[in-house]
């Protein structure tokens, strides 16, 4: 065999993962346990695979962000704020961890497949609608994975307007849920930088936004007057695993000293061994087996992740190195132009390939720290809101693309389609809801 054709030695990712997130859990169990630079160093080098791996696109803007990241830090003098930047990141790796254990676990329950079943028996019109609200709940958990399990239920051999409209239908009901699952990454990012606003009461203003969405998107859907209670009731299996897994997350963050992402961290795996133990040790053995065989899967999230986390903290030390007397006072930007900003700048800039990612930090970072007169609450939700506009319509969003891959039908059409309305629909109701509710708590 010559040199040229020997194949690249397996890098350490997966153990990388495991040795991070192990790490972060010691951390959340023994506050002062001496982990903090091990588990930094490891992220380091995840990183730093990530980049010899990461698709073209992701490699241009991790660049960019670095490059930024590393000229304010030169300005400042502050080299510190990298490495602090890094270890930020470090709980976002054993996020990630903990998801594809959630994920993998969710499509290996046997209510994922009576919920399939029950949806292929329903007539065209209705599997429409079960396909939006399930999306809805399964993506909760699933995110992507959701048009996985969704996308069979369908005619592969539909004309391609109607596997259009599914694909559409789908990834609008998905990306509604961003509005108000504790498994999202856009989750975890507003928790990170708006620590003190109670996980209850995001998913609660989530879930309020989200009904009316979902009602929308079924009307605009052409499916509102197809049998929605049969629709819906095929959806029931899945409902308890989901309300089980969320309700946990909520109940640790209400009544122990943990904070939101750490209850997710220890909690979601505790829920997960209890949902397979029944089903014998071995399907226990098989989800840790999977999981830790898929984490490289996530490389090139965490990529994106830890850039905008080390610039989120240099721009944080920049920040509080301002005058406070220089800053615009709460009037001078109403409100609602706040809330405006935070829903629709992410999104649109998408929708032209700029990861929503690195947008909505660097909005929570200046917005949480500069006075504007919008409630954390608000300006929290306004980052979910443009989250999930941006996995509807976004070029690099990833669920934009799986949604194209799994009902076969060209990314661009998908894009660029229905969602791009029902996103403005949606950007428009929000932005006078939230104001409205901002002027209300302001009061």
């Amino acid at each position: 065999m010559s040199i040229a054709s020997r194949p690249r030695p397996a890098l350490p990712v997966a153990p990388l993962f495991a040795l991070v997130w192990a790490l972060v859990l010691i951390r959340i169990l023994w506050r002062d346990a001496p982990v903090d630079d091990a588990a930094t160093l490891a992220l380091g080098l995840l990183f730093g695979i990530g980049l010899t791996r990461a698709r073209r696109q992701t490699l241009a803007l991790a660049a960019v962000l670095s490059l930024a990241a590393l000229g304010f830090a030169a300005a400042r003098d502050d080299w510190w704020a990298l490495w602090q930047g890094l270890g930020d990141a470090t709980t976002f790796a054993a996020f990630f961890v903990t998801l594809v254990v959630l994920r993998t676990t969710a499509e290996r329950r046997p209510e994922t497949g009576r919920t399939r079943r029950l949806m292929a028996l329903l007539d065209p019109r209705q599997r429409i609608t079960a396909t939006l609200y399930g999306a809805n709940v399964m993506g909760s958990v699933l995110v992507v994975g959701a048009h996985a399990i969704l996308a069979p239920v369908h005619d592969p051999n539909a004309p391609e307007p109607e596997r259009r409209r599914v694909a559409i239908v789908a990834l609008r009901g998905m990306g509604l849920a961003g509005l108000w699952s504790p498994f999202w990454v856009a989750m975890a990012i507003g928790l990170q930088h708006l620590p003190e606003v109670p996980l209850w009461s995001v998913m609660a203003l989530g879930l309020a936004l989200a009904v009316p969405a979902l009602v929308m998107g079924q009307v605009m859907a052409g499916a509102f007057q197809g049998g929605t209670r049969t629709a819906l009731a095929a959806l029931l299996p899945v409902v308890p695993p989901v309300a089980v897994a969320a309700a946990t997350v909520v109940a640790l963050t209400s009544f122990t000293p943990l904070r939101p992402l750490e209850s997710l961290l220890l909690g979601i795996p505790a829920v997960c061994a209890a949902a397979q133990l029944p089903l014998g040790r071995g399907a226990v053995r098989e989800i840790v087996r999977v999981s830790y065989d898929r984490t490289p899967s996530v490389l090139g999230e965490l990529v994106i992740v830890t850039c905008a986390f080390v610039l989120g903290r240099v721009l944080v030390g920049g920040l509080g190195d301002l005058d406070p007397a220089l800053w615009p006072g709460p009037g001078m930007l109403p409100a609602p132009a706040i809330v405006a900003i935070v829903i629709v700048v992410p999104a649109a800039l998408a929708l032209v390939g700029i990861h929503q990612i690195v947008t909505i930090t660097v909005f929570l970072v200046l917005f949480s720290q500069v006075p504007t007169g919008v409630a954390d609450l608000i300006l929290f939700q306004s980052a979910l809101v443009s989250w999930s506009i941006a996995s509807m319509i976004g070029l690099s969003a990833i669920s934009t693309v799986a949604a194209a891959s799994f009902f076969n039908v060209r990314l661009e059409r998908v894009a660029f389609g229905a969602n791009l309305t029902f996103g403005a629909a949606i950007a428009v109701l929000v932005t006078a809801i939230l104001s409205v509710l901002n002027g209300a708590l302001a009061g």
